[in-house]
């Protein structure tokens, strides 16, 4: 290791040689979430570290190599990125991943082997908001850790770095992360939707939007639709929302196939399988939410340029305000996220089952088969 501190005064201080080499951490990560976080430490991280160690050089590079590549075996990811340390230029190496970890009922944040300067993240453990701050938060902290390791300093604890976290040193000289608390499996579980982003299913429901819209076209522009709306109240006209947009979410999980059914009898596979289908359903239903959200505001648009508020007031047998046009819109949005739903059925499904944990998790395996298939041929 090309340590950054190079000796000490004669009180003992640390110091650091202006022309000495960087210190290099590589990053391995898994695609899309993970890799976009691990260019962006790329960016943020050497001034961090610098600040850390006194002002040492350091550079963050990140291996285009597919982290499912390593998939399933974590043990054999870590001895992968230990040999990266050993033979190219890398000082520590960092693993990011979106699968979730966890032991005997704990959820697992990471791990670092000390001894060969390998750090593993997992991402869905650290939450669904402030990931970027809380990563660069514990990447820093770690590699601090193998700094004073190599200096053979104090080594700081690693505990509390990000809130209700826990470090465990093990006999192996690996320092284990796990979060603590009773809420440790719902920030798991919001981080597996963070994984997911939500948003990107309503870019694969161009099918669906088609057959909202004229759902929502048939609420603008039949009057029977307007009576309805403004007299049915609040209450109800908020339920009818709620059937729509749980009716889009069902008929997608169902539709694709997104719901996994369990092939272990494990205590520890049938929670990771519970995890995975809550992920799938709070990510799907976040999507029809957003899908619901746009729709309506593209019909309120069309509901005050094509409905004379003189016709309105007609039709209602009173004056109007804007709300009853934000109630029409509602009610004709409802209405076209019904249609959606059947629309939704015609999507093609691996645009769908993209935004899904589940299915990214199953393309991995795939792909290491037939990278090994294509090895043993």
């Amino acid at each position: 290791m090309r340590n950054p501190v190079t000796g000490r005064s004669s009180k003992g201080e640390v110091t650091v040689e202006a022309d000495s080499a960087p210190f290099v951490v590589g990053i391995v990560a898994d695609p899309d979430l993970p890799a976009r976080l691990a260019h962006g430490l790329a960016t943020r991280l050497p001034a961090l570290l610098a600040l850390r160690s006194d002002g040492a050089r350091w550079r963050v590079e990140v291996s285009d190599e597919p982290f499912e590549a390593m998939y399933p075996d974590l043990e054999y990811l870590i001895d992968k990125a230990g040999r990266h340390v050993r033979e190219t230029s890398w000082d520590f190496a960092l693993c990011l991943t979106d699968l979730p970890m966890g032991t005997g009922g704990r959820v697992v944040l990471g791990s670092l082997d000390v001894r060969r300067r390998v750090a593993l993240i997992s991402l869905p453990a650290l939450g669904g908001i402030r990931l970027r701050s809380r990563l660069r938060h514990l990447v820093t902290a770690m590699a601090g850790v193998v700094i004073a390791d190599e200096t053979r300093q104090p080594r700081p604890e690693l505990g509390g770095v990000i809130r209700s976290v826990r470090a465990s040193d093990l006999d192996d000289g690996t320092v284990l992360l796990e979060r603590a608390g009773r809420g440790r499996f719902a920030g798991l579980l919001a981080g597996m939707v963070r994984a997911n982003r939500p948003w990107r299913l309503f870019i694969g429901l161009s099918s669906a939007l088609a057959g909202a819209v004229t759902g929502s076209a048939f609420g603008v522009l039949y009057s029977n639709v307007w009576q309805l709306a403004t007299a049915i109240g609040p209450a109800r006209l908020a339920g009818v929302v709620l059937v729509a947009v749980t009716a889009l979410t069902a008929w997608i999980i169902v539709g694709h196939n997104l719901w996994e059914r369990s092939t272990s009898t494990e205590p520890a596979g049938v929670r990771d399988n519970r995890l995975r289908n809550g992920g799938t359903v709070v990510t799907v239903a976040l999507g029809a939410i957003i899908f619901f959200l746009v729709l309506f505001l593209c019909t309120v648009a069309a509901v005050a340029l094509v409905i004379p508020s003189s016709y309105l007031s007609t039709v209602l047998g009173r004056p109007v305000h804007f709300a009853d046009y934000v109630t029409i819109a509602v009610m004709a949005s409802a209405l076209g996220t019904l249609a959606g739903a059947i629309g939704s059925g015609l999507e093609d499904d691996i645009s769908v089952r993209r935004a899904t944990y589940g299915y990214r998790d199953r393309e991995r395996r795939n792909r290491v088969d037939r990278d090994e298939g294509a090895g043993q041929g």
